[in-house]
């Protein structure tokens, strides 16, 4: 099997092939580069120099399943608070689909509040006033995500669990998720989220 260079393959384009001569064939490597070859090769086509190569398309992974059609309203407001404390902002999405489904207005029977579901105790602690302020919600939200992160070393299971149930139930629990379903669930959900798996 004879292979030729991108060069020759021009030549020959520039030279119309004698009546019988035999097919060439042309591909493209994983590197992009062109493959000529009088024998096939593996995903190669039959190549006419007299016309410009085009290759066959290259199967493209499936897109990925869309955000909630809410959460487009407050990605860049998301965006732009992940921004600020230097968190992924896939981190916050994950939180708040499972938090409050993007609704500002929610309200927990623990009295939870708004997209990130911040307790008025942790929004005063981290200076939100107004928890229904969708702004002020995921600022103080992730500010408490931030702190939770120092608190246990970046163990994203930890902070999860932390910011569902609170630190002190995760210090009381020996630094483990406490043995909450609730909770336990909570992370697996919010994990899932995070790494574009399914519930």
């Amino acid at each position: 099997m004879r292979r030729w260079s991108v060069g020759l393959v021009v030549a020959l384009a520039a030279t119309a092939l004698p009546a019988g001569a035999s097919q060439v064939f042309a591909t493209l490597d994983r590197n992009g580069q062109l493959q000529v070859s009088d024998a096939p090769l593996a995903g190669a086509k039959a190549f006419d120099p007299h016309r410009t190569y085009v290759p066959a398309p290259v199967p493209r992974a499936p897109i990925p399943a869309s955000r909630p059609k809410a959460a487009s309203r407050w990605s860049p407001l998301i965006d732009q608070v992940a921004a600020e404390h230097g968190v992924d902002a896939r981190l916050l999405h994950a939180i708040v689909t499972v938090e409050s489904a993007y609704d500002p207005q929610a309200r927990s029977h623990a009295g939870a509040l708004g997209l990130m579901q911040v307790i008025p105790a942790t929004g005063k602690r981290f200076g939100a006033k107004d928890l229904l302020d969708p702004l002020q919600n995921l600022r103080a939200g992730t500010a408490y995500l931030v702190w939770l992160k120092r608190r246990f070393d970046g163990d994203l299971t930890l902070m999860l669990a932390a910011y569902n149930a609170g630190e002190g139930a995760v210090q009381r629990h020996g630094n483990r998720v406490p043995p909450f379903n609730e909770t336990r669930q909570y992370v697996r959900k919010v994990t899932a989220l995070y790494h574009g798996r399914s519930n």
